[in-house]
């Protein structure tokens, strides 16, 4: 389950000891909700929301009625509701449902697929995409940044549009000679200010492109979302400085980490040790880190 910090609200007043509501205002991209839940005992009234509701059922069964129509969705499915659509939910066995949504406000997603967009089916079983929705959903709840979000975000949505949305628009992208243009902006901009706050908008920018547009094309260039790329950069800019015996705090300054174990966790997952085992294997620890 989310860690409910900083924008999100978790209510309690659930009578079953394991229920709980979690919704969380993203604060990296507006019009963007975070949801996430666990009932048994409760029952939705028949209510609507004015934004898209685009979520997955991770464990349990949920029955809802949806268009006049009573639908079961097992864990493995994903929920596609459309705005101001009324519909219920409520527990379909006895030991409930969870599951995480996003809600998206119309001109949010018109943004993002050029076109406005609708699902013609409230459900779709898919476990495979349905296991990447919550994989990415739980991404999204801690994105640091704007680029951690938007990266995230975008493939997201962008993959359960494609398969199961319908009247969406998506821009083509770009001649390839064009691209790498504008991107080689956007990689020489990331790379001058590794150690500063980046901003998903200045990326763009540099692109010359809208954010999403901008995350598409840079992912279908480089293989990577852009914060992957990013991150990559900055754990190779602080594997350069261990080895030339900067301590792991200078390192993670220097490569705009927030803190040094925000380097141990990202150098670790990138290179299989934390820095002050490769800089003993490497014999670049410096030397007030040595033990007499």
């Amino acid at each position: 389950m989310p860690v409910c910090a900083g924008h999100c609200r978790r209510l309690s007043m659930f009578q079953h000891p394991s229920e709980f509501v979690t919704f969380k205002a993203s604060p990296h991209l507006p019009g963007v909700e975070l949801y996430s839940a666990r009932l048994v005992e409760h029952a939705f009234a028949p209510h609507v929301h004015e934004a898209y509701s685009i979520g997955a059922i991770e464990d349990g069964v949920e029955r809802f009625r949806y268009q006049g129509t009573e639908h079961v969705a097992p864990a493995g499915t994903l929920i596609l509701l459309n705005p101001d659509e009324l519909h219920t939910g409520q527990a379909e066995v006895e030991t409930g449902w969870t599951y995480q949504m996003l809600y998206i406000e119309p001109q949010t997603l018109r943004e993002l697929t050029g076109s406005e967009a609708f699902f013609p089916e409230a459900m779709a079983y898919d476990r495979q995409l349905a296991a990447a929705y919550r994989r990415t959903f739980r991404r999204m709840w801690q994105a640091p940044d704007d680029i951690a979000f938007l990266s995230e975000f975008t493939r997201l949505v962008d993959a359960v549009v494609a398969r199961y949305g319908r009247n969406a628009k998506t821009p083509a992208l770009p001649p390839a000679s064009r691209r790498m243009a504008s991107m080689r902006r956007v990689l020489d901009h990331i790379e001058a200010h590794l150690d500063q706050p980046l901003g998903i908008d200045t990326l763009a920018a540099h692109a010359g492109l809208s954010v999403f547009h901008f995350v598409r094309t840079f992912s279908a260039l480089f293989h990577a979302t852009p914060h992957q790329y990013l991150q990559a950069r900055r754990a190779a800019r602080a594997k350069l400085l261990l080895a030339q015996r900067a301590t792991p705090a200078q390192a993670a300054a220097a490569a705009g980490l927030t803190d040094q174990s925000h380097l141990n966790r990202w150098f670790k997952r990138t290179y299989g040790v934390t820095p002050a085992q490769y800089q003993q294997q490497i014999g670049t620890r410096p030397h007030s880190a040595k033990r007499p």
